[in-house]
């Protein structure tokens, strides 16, 4: 337990400085698009008002006001923005360990006791980025509301309730059901590409490939297959399809970690 401690620190130890440096970027970006938004909001209802020579209530008529939920249109983007680099951190978090000037991994495959908490720690800092990351996004949406409340003119502005777009509903519903959900969902992608690295290090080359090419389609042909099967088969309820489905993507969920950690004791070498 204290060397699993102690990896899963140096884990976060190592990456923490472009972890915070993503993460305020991002919040930085989105919250100067509330900004940039409000901005041109206001600009584009002074220059119809001169255009039209109307006044202000009839531009805003013509023009409509500006909700929350569509300046933060953008949020969605720079998310699967973030998605996107979790996922890259996800493989990255490997090949470092090969790749890097001290070739970092000899070191951490030759500590004494098992492996599985190599891949534990790594899978906990990843964890923790992620559950860090939905935190700060939504105290992010909670302080861009806060300034584009406090920036816009109340004529201006279309409902003063915290209004957000489809996507980031979905990703916060403040149901804490939903929001274990997408943790595990995120936490099993990780686990996914743990496998698939660990296979491609494990044979390497065109061997190794191959390994990840049966696996991506064996979890396709799963999942669809299954799916295709109980809907053509119509002897299930709603409730026991999705109990089926759930019970298979545990299932898969634990078969990934022992892989991963059933190749890294027995074919992963110093």
């Amino acid at each position: 337990m204290k060397q699993y401690l102690m990896l899963t620190n140096e884990e976060l130890k190592r990456s923490w400085k472009m972890i915070v440096s993503v993460i305020l970027a991002m919040a930085s970006i989105e919250i100067l698009t509330v900004v940039g938004r409000v901005i041109y909001e206001e600009n584009q209802v002074q220059e119809y008002m001169s255009y039209a020579k109307v006044t202000e209530s009839e531009a805003l008529r013509s023009i409509g006001k500006l909700s929350f939920e569509q300046a933060s249109s953008y949020f969605s983007y720079i998310i699967m923005i973030g998605v996107v680099l979790v996922i890259l951190y996800a493989i990255q978090i490997w090949y470092r360990d090969w790749f890097g000037e001290s070739k970092y991994i000899y070191r951490l495959l030759l500590l004494p006791g098992g492996r599985a908490k190599i891949f534990f720690a790594k899978w906990t800092s990843l964890a923790l980025v992620i559950i860090s990351f939905i935190g700060l996004q939504w105290v992010v949406i909670q302080l861009s509301y806060v300034i584009f409340n406090w920036l816009i003119k109340d004529d201006y502005r279309e409902s003063s309730s915290l209004g957000l777009s489809m996507t980031l509903k979905q990703l916060y519903t403040m149901s804490l059901v939903d929001l274990l959900i997408f943790i595990v969902l995120s936490l099993f992608i990780v686990s996914f590409l743990f496998m698939l690295v660990l296979l491609e290090r494990s044979y390497r080359n065109a061997k190794g490939m191959l390994f990840i090419v049966l696996e991506v389609i064996a979890v396709f042909v799963i999942v669809i297959g299954t799916m295709y099967a109980l809907e053509r088969s119509r002897l299930f309820l709603q409730q026991e399809f999705v109990g089926i489905m759930v019970t298979i993507f545990v299932l898969y969920f634990v078969y990934t970690i022992w892989k991963s950690l059933r190749l890294l004791k027995w074919k992963i070498s110093v």
